[in-house]
């Protein structure tokens, strides 16, 4: 299993070296000495699932680099490491790169190490969050395809109408038989109304009609 990507930023080659050496063991670690080289990074790094930045730095700032952080590795957590306590900075630092959280310097491995965790599964779970929402939209996606398949298929038999080749008769749904009338009565807003054509006209009356003989009145 792959190790989360943590990204570092600090313009102090010791502190880079003691945040590698306390958690190499534990994470993938990218450093960087600038905001600028961390920019870098950013653009071509992925799967970052975390960004942590000293907010005094030559340059771009914490809170200028962790801002950018938003849109060029949106899904990392990102944390603020600041030796000074002033309220300006951790406003900046919260407002314009909406940090997870702030620590500040000199911190020590211990608490790194849980504001680390936190950060970590924190991300791990969005991104589950994220795996199951594009699952569950992949589910429905293909569900909605097979109502649509089955809707047509539905369809297609609907148009399909069994008759006898003999009698005329309809079969339903249920394998039971039905005058022609009688079914399309029951299944259609078709109403009837009765009549002869010409053809069944000279076939079934004119043929069979007998000649009306005129009454005579009997002699006496």
């Amino acid at each position: 299993m792959n190790r989360p990507r943590l990204l570092f930023i600090d313009d102090e080659e010791i502190n880079r070296s003691n945040f590698l050496e306390t958690f190499g063991d534990e994470y993938e670690i990218l450093l960087a000495g600038s905001g600028e080289e961390a920019l870098e990074i950013m653009a071509r790094e992925s799967n970052l699932a975390l960004i942590l930045s000293d907010q005094r730095m030559p340059g771009i700032s914490g809170a200028e680099v962790l801002a950018r952080a938003r849109e060029l590795a949106p899904k990392a957590e990102r944390i603020m490491i600041t030796g000074y306590s002033e309220p300006d900075d951790i406003m900046a630092a919260i407002n314009q790169g909406q940090v997870y959280r702030y620590i500040l310097k000199p911190w020590t491995s211990g608490e790194l190490r849980i504001a680390i965790i936190h950060a970590v599964e924190r991300h791990q779970l969005k991104e589950e969050n994220l795996a199951l929402l594009l699952a569950l939209e992949k589910k429905n996606f293909e569900l909605e395809e097979l109502v649509r398949a089955r809707t047509m298929e539905l369809k297609n038999l609907q148009s399909l109408l069994p008759i006898c080749s003999y009698c005329r008769k309809i079969r339903d749904d249920k394998n039971a038989w039905h005058e022609l009338e009688t079914y399309l009565h029951q299944h259609t807003d078709i109403i009837f109304t009765h009549g002869i054509c010409p053809h069944c006209y000279e076939k079934a009356i004119a043929e069979n009609s007998q000649p009306i003989r005129e009454l005579k009145p009997k002699k006496e």
